[in-house]
């Protein structure tokens, strides 16, 4: 890991510059207990918001910003068109236990809602990173097939600074093979430098 290529703005970037953003590690999508009477599905996820939650926990105290994202349903905030494929009681219902974060956020984080997959049609989220003047992201998160694809995605069309810490992202366990691996290989061969820095190797970038 040279540092050559793409992400060398990124890392030219003070860590004051840089949003840790942990994408839906909700209980819907990591706690054990969401998988009653099915099999189980959140494994992996919860693994991977256990290392997030330390990753953040260090960026926050080098000086990156840390924001969580929560996914919450409210037919309410829905397009007709949007509220046609949904259930009031769906995943992250609004009021509900599964909205909730499954961990308790890192010291100086903040939380931000969306109402759907995609952060970027947030607000709260992209008037704080304006708010800051944050030009760099680190993406963590679940599911890999939607929010963090479309975390990703919008990130580059509108010409961040960027890293996907390829153990930091995760989907359902049963997609491992599947969908999970379709992502990581679009990502591996479309964004090679991206997702070429693990958690680890980007805190050892900060530290020198």
């Amino acid at each position: 890991m040279d540092g050559s290529g793409p992400v060398d703005g990124f890392f030219e970037l003070e860590p004051q510059r840089v949003a840790v953003v942990l994408v839906d590690f909700q209980n819907d999508f990591c706690h054990p207990d969401a998988s009653t009477g099915r099999p189980p599905g959140n494994t992996r996820n919860a693994q991977a918001a256990r290392r997030a939650d330390t990753f953040a926990r260090r960026a926050g105290e080098l000086g990156a910003r840390v924001v969580y994202t929560r996914q919450v349903l409210d037919l309410d905030r829905l397009t007709p068109r949007q509220r046609r494929w949904e259930r009031a009681d769906g995943l992250c219902a609004a009021g509900s236990w599964g909205a909730e974060l499954f961990l308790d956020p890192v010291p100086g984080a903040t939380v931000v809602v969306k109402d759907r997959f995609d952060c970027w049609q947030s607000c709260e989220f992209t008037d704080l990173l304006d708010r800051y003047d944050i030009d760099g992201l680190v993406i963590c998160g679940v599911e890999l097939v939607c929010c963090v694809l479309y975390a990703v995605l919008g990130a580059a069309e509108r010409g961040y600074h960027y890293l996907v810490p390829p153990d930091l992202v995760s989907g359902q366990d049963f997609g491992e093979q599947t969908d999970n691996r379709a992502v990581r290989d679009f990502l591996r061969f479309n964004q090679p430098d991206r997702v070429r820095y693990d958690a680890a190797a980007i805190l050892a970038r900060w530290r020198g």
